[in-house]
């Protein structure tokens, strides 16, 4: 090492690491103890793990090796900001999978408890339809810092409650939790479909949320919401969308590319909604129901998946532009699944093609 590189000090050194990769810092890590130190903190300041469980080998061994190493090492999960766990499991019964992932869930939750300054926490496990209760991992957790939390694979997920039968009383949604996180800005949960009990004053800063109606009904009311994805069953009654429309601040930009939905359904949401002004979807037909959203200006129908997705076919895309303006006159940009935009300039009808173009669903 040269004198002028050890001389630097550690802030410095820090915020060169920080632009390196992960794999750049593991080479760091090896070249000085000094380096080894300041490295690890920025390798362990963000943190992601995605594994593959099959029925053959259900054990998450990289998580319960991440938490073992930062509840031998409390200087590294206090620099923890971000923490990603994604489990991908096989279809079919949870109860061998609930049984393996116990163990790595006492040791996941024993870290989440250390880790006082996170901001953002993303838990995807896999295993909804199982016994497995959000309490396992969260209880006793405190977050002052949080900002972004998503929750899924946990408990009985879309299970009709009918069918959702075991020894033990099903748990309770996580109401409990969220009420003790005053920061969370973003929340998505895809796998909860109770409503949630919330005191008056939680997530007061709450600005996006991603789950079911029933979910988003309980969530909405009172809590200044603008950005608002819907998952689930393609039915939602008046009353969820009664209560979904009592945020306090309008919804303006609406996901529902994750739902099966249905131009009756479209009319519905937009007696309510009325102040929406982006509009995700992937629903055929749109012509007869886009004059109930007078204030859209962008329509998405660009898929959540973009894998395999091929480019479409410019003279249809510019011709259903025009159609769907001739609908709502406010609309001026529209991203089809070929993820162009076209957008609207100059004269009423000329659209303009803008290949591959980001949209502001790409921040949720």
């Amino acid at each position: 090492m040269s004198s002028s590189v050890s001389q630097l000090p550690n802030e410095t050194l820090h915020a060169i690491f920080d632009k390196l990769s992960p794999g750049s810092l593991t080479a760091v890590l090896r070249a000085s103890h000094r380096f080894r130190l300041v490295a690890e903190r920025v390798l362990y300041a963000h943190i992601a793990i995605v594994e593959a469980l099959p029925r053959a080998a259900p054990t998450a061994h990289h998580t319960a090796a991440c938490a073992r190493t930062l509840l031998a090492r409390p200087h590294l999960a206090e620099g923890v900001r971000r923490l990603a766990v994604r489990w991908q499991t096989d279809p079919g019964p949870r109860d061998d999978y609930v049984a393996a992932a116990a163990p790595v869930l006492a040791l996941l939750h024993a870290a989440l408890r250390t880790l006082g300054h996170l901001e953002h926490l993303d838990l995807a496990l896999g295993l909804a339809g199982g016994t497995l209760d959000a309490r396992a991992l969260l209880d006793g957790c405190a977050f002052p810092a949080l900002r972004v939390f998503a929750l899924s694979g946990v408990g009985r997920g879309s299970v009709s409650p009918k069918l959702y039968v075991h020894d033990a009383p099903p748990p309770a949604p996580i109401g409990w939790f969220l009420a003790g996180c005053p920061g969370i800005e973003q929340l998505r949960l895809l796998d909860c479909y109770e409503a949630l009990a919330l005191p008056a004053g939680a997530l007061p800063a709450l600005a996006a949320f991603r789950g079911s109606a029933v979910a988003a009904a309980s969530v909405l009311p009172g809590r200044p919401v603008q950005l608002l994805a819907l998952v689930g069953h393609e039915f939602i009654t008046e009353r969820d969308l009664a209560r979904i429309a009592q945020a306090s601040a309008p919804v303006r930009f609406l996901d529902l590319s994750m739902m099966s939905v249905t131009p009756i359904l479209l009319r519905d949401i937009s007696r309510h909604l009325t102040a929406v002004e982006v509009l995700k979807s992937l629903l055929a037909g749109l012509s007869p129901v886009l004059g109930a959203f007078p204030g859209l200006h962008q329509l998405d129908l660009s898929p959540t998946s973009v894998d395999g997705v091929a480019r479409g076919n410019a003279l249809e895309e510019s011709a259903l532009c025009t159609t769907w303006a001739r609908a709502c006159p406010a609309l001026r940009a529209v991203v089809f699944p070929s993820r162009t935009e076209w957008r609207r300039e100059g004269a009423e009808d000329v659209w303009v093609a803008a290949p591959g173009a980001a949209t502001v669903w790409t921040r949720y």
